[in-house]
């Protein structure tokens, strides 16, 4: 299963062969004019001819398109199926629900492992099988043969084998999916069911292309096409309700989607919701400049009824490279999710001190530690003066358990490491972190006992003012509820989104870089920070000098 070359492409786009709209062809025998058995190899052959001269990944919905709609590559029975060589369907152009799932043990009505027999004829260069099956909607049929017909081609994007079936329409519901054992991928640090705003929304999709890709490169293709369905699992890592993640090309297929597998394999670029937002293709704008936000409406799994408007939703995608092929992964939560409102937040609060040599304006970020998942640094504050530095850990599966720390100073490199880190719900811990590795605890408390809730919400001036490089945002808020900090241009446009997500009444603290959501540096000026918090919302002037 391991045995791909390094040139092996990604998922199901790159086993797929893929034509370019400009060359879509049609065959010289069309699924209308199958007639008998020389007309089938002809009308296969002639598939399996205009499949191998694909080579881009990219341009493969097309091609799905064309066998998958009825016309010169579809006609009633007369269709195309497309298998690994251990009968794993790749594409079904009559029954998308059998893709991924395996046919290789497949009977027909005597008995006859008739797949065995279609993936041996492909193996020996193609040849014709007869089967038996009573159709049902042909009477008096089951004592006559069918027929159908296989061959094999290379992929060009993969150079894999890949098996072409035409004439075999038996009712694939012998089609067995994988037995697969989540514990084979490693789930994300941020799951499905811990998405609750933006952040822990781009912590998901982070998470998720490191689980994706790596199981991609452990496994190849062949393999993780059969376990495809640990990522739609609900209840998983990777889907609780209408959360889940989807990947597309740059040019708008699906490869994959965590809810509806009918949407895979299909072309998505001219979606657009009820208010004509292109979708698809403001994700993938956004996902090439660096990673963003979008916010649209899209059919709500959990909300019946809305499949006409769709429901609003928060859209998150970023553009992730393998094997020098560039791909979308996205994911996404609907603002008015019920499922989300009904869930319990907790928390733990840090105190902490930094000791030793410049330990102003490091980035403090802790990660929970869990054996066997990568570290996932998804909460940070920055210290102060003195090394001082304040945060909250909120979730909705639970914050007790060992966390790892580490601080960055202002270029970004990692200046202290910290392990074994116990926080507990509920609970204000006050910690010393010692640059060299050392780390004590100091004082633990439980929250009702610990110092009084700040009486006001409200912005605290930035530090510096005027900045060069970065500046702090302290803030506080008297209560709890959803927060936005928000940086803007002297015109009023929004320039960044530093926070945007449910927080607990407490102290804050967020730096900006001076540059936009794209990463992009700006230019110097005068900037305005909105703080928008339950009850009310407050400015300051923020001047920025190169």
């Amino acid at each position: 299963m391991k045995c791909l070359t390094a040139v092996l492409m990604l998922g199901l786009a790159s086993l797929l062969p893929a034509a370019h709209p400009a060359v879509a062809q049609t065959p010289e025998v069309t699924a209308s004019e199958v007639v008998d058995a020389e007309t089938l190899q002809a009308f296969v052959e002639g598939a399996r001819a205009w499949s191998e001269t694909f080579t881009d990944p990219n341009d493969f919905a097309p091609y799905i398109g064309a066998i998958s709609t009825e016309g010169d590559w579809k006609h009633g029975n007369t269709y195309l199926i497309l298998m690994l060589p251990n009968g794993t369907v790749i594409f079904h152009a009559d029954d998308a629900t059998a893709n991924g799932k395996s046919l290789y043990e497949a009977e027909d009505a005597r008995g006859n492992k008739v797949v065995q027999d279609l993936l041996a004829a492909a193996n020996m260069g193609g040849g014709h099988v007869e089967y038996y099956w009573d159709d049902p909607a042909q009477e008096g049929d089951e004592e006559d043969a069918k027929i159908a017909y296989a061959t094999s081609y290379l992929s060009g994007t993969t150079a894999t084998t890949v098996i072409l079936i035409g004439g075999y329409y038996q009712d694939p519901s012998q089609a067995v999916a994988a037995t697969s054992d989540p514990s084979i991928i490693h789930p994300p640090e941020v799951t499905a069911a811990d998405v609750v705003d933006r952040a822990t929304l781009r912590a998901f999709v982070h998470g998720t292309r490191d689980s994706y890709f790596n199981a991609l490169e452990e496994f190849g293709i062949d393999e993780l096409l059969q376990h495809l369905d640990i990522f739609r699992e609900e209840g998983g890592p990777w889907r609780q309700g209408s959360i889940y993640f989807f990947l597309f090309t740059t040019e708008g297929h699906v490869i994959f989607h965590g809810a509806d597998r009918a949407r895979e394999l299909r072309d998505a670029t001219d979606w657009e919701d009820i208010n004509g937002i292109k979708v698809t293709q403001e994700l993938i704008k956004l996902a090439k400049a660096g990673g963003g936000f979008l916010e649209y409406y899209f059919d709500d799994p959990a909300v019946p009824g809305d499949e006409d408007t769709g429901s609003p939703k928060v859209g998150y995608a970023e553009l992730f490279t393998f094997q020098g092929r560039e791909y979308v992964l996205g994911a996404g939560f609907y603002t008015g999710a019920p499922d989300r409102a009904l869930r319990t937040v907790t928390r733990t609060e840090v105190e902490a001190t930094v000791l030793g040599d410049a330990v102003e304006g490091l980035a403090v970020e802790f990660s929970r530690a869990i054996a066997g998942r990568q570290s996932n640094y998804a909460w940070n504050a920055f210290t102060d003066a003195t090394g001082h530095v304040s945060l909250t850990i909120s979730s909705t599966r639970g914050v007790s358990g060992y966390y790892r720390a580490r601080a960055r100073n202002a270029v970004g490199e990692i200046v202290g490491q910290w392990h074994s880190i116990p926080l507990n719900r509920a609970q204000r811990q006050v910690l010393e972190l010692t640059l060299g590795g050392g780390m004590r605890v100091v004082h633990v408390e439980q929250l009702a006992a610990a110092k009084a809730v700040v009486a006001t919400s409200g912005l605290a001036p930035n530090v510096p003012n005027p900045f060069n490089s970065a500046t702090q945002i302290a803030y506080r808020l008297s209560s709890a509820g959803p927060v936005q900090l928000v940086i803007y241009n002297v015109l009023g446009q929004p320039v960044r989104t530093l926070v945007d997500q449910y927080q607990a009444a407490g102290s804050y603290q967020a730096q900006w870089d001076a540059r936009d959501q794209q990463g992009g540096t700006l230019s110097s000026g005068v900037y305005i920070t909105r703080l928008s918090y339950p009850g009310g919302e407050q400015t300051q002037r923020l001047l920025y000098l190169k």
